[in-house]
């Protein structure tokens, strides 16, 4: 028996029918499970959990978005169940299943609930983070999956949350106003903002290799699987498996867009094509654990942050722990570079 977790609400109600026709191909595929929608206010992880304590289940599928995505995959690990995980991913970046060979359109259902039957699976690292005042005390504790993140991608998804919080009252703009048309409009407003008021910040990032400091900050990324918002891989060696996670600066809004346009084109992205575009890149740094350090702005605000795509604790200091095969996943089994 597996146990499937969607929310059945999500996309004005829409994603009601496709997990509806999820179901019916489960069945159809020989895939007996039962169905727990999500709930708010993080009691998905919680609810989760005390599924999985009870030994029912053989596996647990995430059928959502990046957020369900770790929502689910923190409640196999909060209820202490040794199952694999599979996904439907229905997201708008869908990170975790494009990393992994998987879509997220209607027309991708029928195959990534073939891969759910034949059960193939690889492991998948974890990240341990805490966020630290200025005296070392404890504000917050989480895991995340597919990334952390502080500076420009953790305002777009604040201005990202409050456009979606300000149109869902509104039927009419809140069924044109979805998906990746309230990324891009977060993002145009995120990039009016910098235009007028840019601040870049500050890192101080230490590992078992060293310190090193960065200057001029405007975007900084701790990535574990492969694909970062959607389409762009930031560093095309890095293995979610390692029990290593690779982070990465962007100065300035010059190098962020190079990224985004090589990939765009399919080219792959290294420090030689971006040069060649007159942006100089600094090499990700690849490490098991990380000590971060934010150093003030101009105007003193707390750098904005985020972990696997919501907004979370806004801190001066982060410690991130990789936990080597947190899970393992159900992936295709023609999926290169791992094995089961």
């Amino acid at each position: 028996m597996h146990l499937l977790v969607g929310n059945p609400t999500a996309q004005s109600g829409r994603a009601e029918g496709r997990i509806e026709d999820a179901r019916s191909l489960l069945w159809a595929a020989s895939v007996p499970h039962e169905f727990l929608a999500t709930q708010p206010e993080g009691r998905t992880v919680t609810e989760t959990a005390a599924a999985l304590a009870t030994g029912r289940y053989r596996a647990v599928i995430a059928m959502g978005g990046d957020g369900t995505f770790a929502e689910v995959a923190k409640g196999l690990l909060q209820g202490g169940a040794t199952v694999p995980m599979a996904m439907l991913p229905t997201g708008t970046a869908n990170d975790q299943g494009k990393s992994f060979g998987l879509g997220g359109g209607e027309a991708d259902l029928p195959r990534n609930v073939q891969v759910i039957a034949e059960g193939h699976t690889v492991p998948l690292d974890g990240g341990r983070i805490r966020a630290l005042d200025t005296f070392d005390h404890p504000l917050g504790e989480d895991w995340f999956f597919d990334s952390a993140g502080w500076g420009f991608s953790a305002l777009v998804l604040r201005m990202r949350n409050e456009d979606r919080r300000l149109v869902a009252g509104v039927p009419i703009l809140r069924d044109l106003y979805r998906g990746q048309a309230v990324y891009a409009g977060a993002i145009l407003r995120a990039f009016a903002l910098a235009a007028v008021q840019e601040q870049p910040f500050e890192a101080e990032v230490t590992t078992a290799a060293g310190t090193v400091y960065y200057e001029g900050v405007t975007d900084l990324i701790v990535k574990n699987t492969r694909i970062y918002a959607g389409a762009w891989v930031l560093d095309p060696t890095a293995s979610p498996e390692d029990g290593e996670m690779e982070l990465v600066p962007f100065r300035g809004r010059d190098e962020m867009l190079a990224r985004g346009v090589m990939d765009h084109q399919e080219v792959p992205l290294n420090a030689e094509h971006l040069l060649a575009l007159g942006v100089q890149v600094t090499p990700p740094l690849r490490a098991s654990a990380f000590d971060i350090r934010l150093l003030p702005r101009a105007l003193a605000q707390p750098v904005e942050a985020q972990i696997d795509g919501e907004e979370w604790v806004r801190a001066e200091r982060y410690r991130i722990e990789v936990v080597r095969h947190a899970i393992r996943l159900v992936v295709p089994r023609s999926l290169d570079g791992h094995a089961d």
